[in-house]
């Protein structure tokens, strides 16, 4: 029988975040999923983690991988259900009702995304997407449920790069071949500060890697797009300024002024 999730974790040397993640997995209430955990090879006791809940795993590797777009391929090549959820190590399910919470209602769409537990709290992604959002952000990789067969169609994540593939798969198969999608407002996975995609050394490596992808995809749209994009940050940089701030002060106490000599 074809499980209605693959759940894949791929790990490196992360042995404590490791067993929060495998530990939020096999914790949930809902059982139409297998578990997929792809390990780069770690000395740190990792493996041994793994074999502690090996019952609870369908497939399991430990082994060198070349970045983590090599091992998240090698999970969905194992991988056999109809959607992956991409749970890394670190990553935690939000709740032990979390995938039952899903799965009662879930949408027959390509991509289903949901809301990221953060540090900072909650972040919530838009209903509708449009190019803009990818342009500026995009919706949380840990929080979203993809259709397995679109990797088929569209390809795996591309290990050309370092920290951007999951982000122009987004891309391609949602704003160049128009998948159905879906927000659902519930809270999916926990994310912690600290790894690859909140690291300010990736930063840079993230904006060149961006830069490259939006180049490659919509080569006549670019040059326009990053000119409205100045355009709109000298906009925000006027529109927040100490006079703007002071004109909307003198416009408030006007206004103030006016409700009372109506009253």
């Amino acid at each position: 029988m074809i499980p209605k999730l693959s759940i894949i974790t791929v790990n490196l040397n992360n042995v404590d975040g490791l067993l929060k993640t495998i530990e939020s997995v096999v914790e949930q209430t809902f059982s139409d999923y297998e578990y997929i955990v792809i390990d780069g090879g770690s000395i740190d006791g990792s493996v041994e983690s793994i074999k502690k809940y090996a019952d609870k795993i369908r497939y399991w590797v430990s082994e060198p991988d070349k970045g983590i777009y090599n091992a998240m391929n090698k999970g969905i090549k194992q991988a056999k259900g109809e959607y992956c959820l991409f749970l890394n190590s670190g990553d935690w399910l939000f709740e032990k009702d979390t995938l039952s919470n899903v799965f009662k209602k879930f949408p027959d769409q390509d991509i289903v995304y949901g809301n990221l537990q953060t540090p900072k709290g909650t972040w919530t992604y838009p209903q509708k997407l449009t190019f803009s959002v990818f342009f500026f952000s995009s919706i949380a990789h840990p929080a979203t449920f993809i259709r397995k067969s679109l990797f088929d169609t569209y390809g795996y994540y591309n290990e050309n790069y370092t920290i951007a593939s999951d982000w122009e798969f987004f891309i391609i198969a949602l704003v160049k071949n128009n998948c159905s999608y879906k927000h659902i407002d519930n809270t999916i996975s926990c994310f912690e500060f600290g790894g690859m995609s909140t690291d300010e050394k990736y930063t840079v490596i993230r904006l060149k890697e961006c830069e490259d992808i939006l180049r490659k995809l919509f080569p006549l749209m670019y040059d326009d797009y990053i000119e409205l994009q100045a355009k709109r940050e000298e906009l925000e940089f006027y529109l927040n300024s100490k006079l703007m701030q002071t004109v909307k002060k003198i416009q408030q106490g006007k206004l103030y002024k006016m409700i009372r000599g109506i009253n």
